[in-house]
């Protein structure tokens, strides 16, 4: 890979712009967003989720919601997902 697309591939997803990073992990992002979004978000789910079943969350950015998400639904198997390179490696950190 061409030092051009290693730079690509490290740089920020413009839906990102936003997000920056609060933790000794550089690659653990956080976005405002989902800090303030999270809590409506899971009141919406609980009465929709099954006690046990398993959930594909598509485009996961910085992860924030699906840690969260598995810490308060324990039966459910998330499974985060994001094309960006960017996203992956704040979902994995």
């Amino acid at each position: 890979m061409s030092e051009q697309n290693d730079k690509k591939q490290d740089a920020v997803p413009p839906y990102m712009d936003d997000v920056g990073t609060q933790s000794s992990d550089p690659d653990k992002r956080t976005a405002p967003a989902a800090q303030r979004n999270t809590q409506p978000i899971m009141d919406v789910l609980a009465p929709l989720l099954p006690d046990r079943g398993r959930v594909l969350e598509v485009a996961s950015g910085t992860g924030q919601h699906v840690v969260t998400f598995a810490q308060h639904f324990p039966g459910i198997k998330w499974h985060p997902s994001d094309p960006h390179p960017v996203s992956r490696k704040s979902i994995a950190a």
